[in-house]
């Protein structure tokens, strides 16, 4: 018992030697004054600012400059040398019926030397069509396996109409009088209803077609019978993709600018004086064509 109560005063003093020491139970602890920056820290090991770090330029970025509008330009027509081409369809006959058998198509081409591709040809259309490029007409021709092989069906049953006209190597048609020829005729049976009055204004429809490259131009072609394009007469009116429209009023072939890699919808139409269509099975087209980096 003796030995409890000495620990128990002897820890009381020290208590009370504590409390002495600090000035006392009524003096309160001092915090740091938070206005005063503590700069005890730069003796504690931490790295100086560097003073050799280039300050880094950011370069601004320039906005790309908007693609260039969409645009149809008129281009010249290139004379012929020597005497113009004529082009004459032998078969088959103008209202002829064919109830039996292959359709054969003769052509006689004068003045215009046939050439494997890319060169000289002529464009056959059937009916309204994409045009079938032909190299050789120094034989008949089945117009059926035409048809099949480049439009991917069968000659249909009815009243067919085939246009055709000399083309340059890059498919321009060759604007000369006798550088045209029509021909309706019916296989196995006429077609109830079919009109066509091949002394009214004609237009026939040639380019653009199928694939065409980016960055190039596109070639806008067509072709004239019966009528005369001018200011104040008939004009043909273009339409791409719905937002570009214009009117031609002159017969040279004309180039698209700047379309870019798509699909396109391109539709060429005749119209009179006061922006009319112009009667005609064939005197409004609409062609699908694509643009794209390759055509292979």
């Amino acid at each position: 018992m003796r030995v409890l109560r000495l620990t128990t005063i002897s820890l009381g003093a020290l208590c009370l030697s504590a409390l002495t020491g600090c000035g006392g139970t009524d003096q309160q602890p001092e915090y740091p004054d938070p206005t005063v920056v503590d700069r005890s820290a730069d003796d504690m090991g931490l790295p100086e600012p560097r003073e050799d770090i280039e300050e880094v330029e950011v370069a601004e970025v320039e906005a790309e400059p908007p693609p260039p509008p969409v645009q149809v330009v008129t281009g010249e027509r290139e004379p012929i040398e020597g005497d113009s081409p004529t082009i004459r369809i032998l078969a088959p006959r103008d209202g002829q019926r064919i109830a039996h058998g292959d359709v054969s198509l003769r052509l006689r081409v004068r003045n215009w030397d046939l050439q494997p591709a890319p060169g000289r040809h002529v464009h056959v259309i059937v009916d309204n069509e994409p045009y079938i490029a032909v190299r050789d007409v120094s034989h008949p021709l089945d117009l059926g396996t035409l048809v099949q092989e480049n439009l991917g069906h069968e000659l249909s049953e009815g009243t067919h109409v085939v246009r055709v006209f000399p083309s340059r190597d890059h498919h321009e048609s060759v604007k000369t009088d006798g550088a045209f020829a029509m021909v309706e005729f019916h296989y196995r049976s006429p077609t109830e209803d079919f009109e066509l009055d091949e002394d009214a204004p004609l237009l026939t429809y040639s380019r653009p077609k199928g694939c065409n490259e980016v960055g190039e131009r596109v070639l806008l072609d067509f072709y004239l019978t019966n009528v005369e394009l001018s200011e104040d007469g008939y004009h043909v009116r273009y339409d791409i993709d719905g937002a570009v429209q214009g009117d031609i009023i002159e017969w040279a072939p004309h180039w698209i600018e700047s379309l870019p890699a798509f699909q396109h919808t391109i539709e060429l139409s005749l119209v009179d004086s006061d922006g009319e269509p112009v009667a005609g099975p064939f005197n409004d087209t609409t062609r699908t064509i694509r643009v794209a980096e390759s055509c292979d």
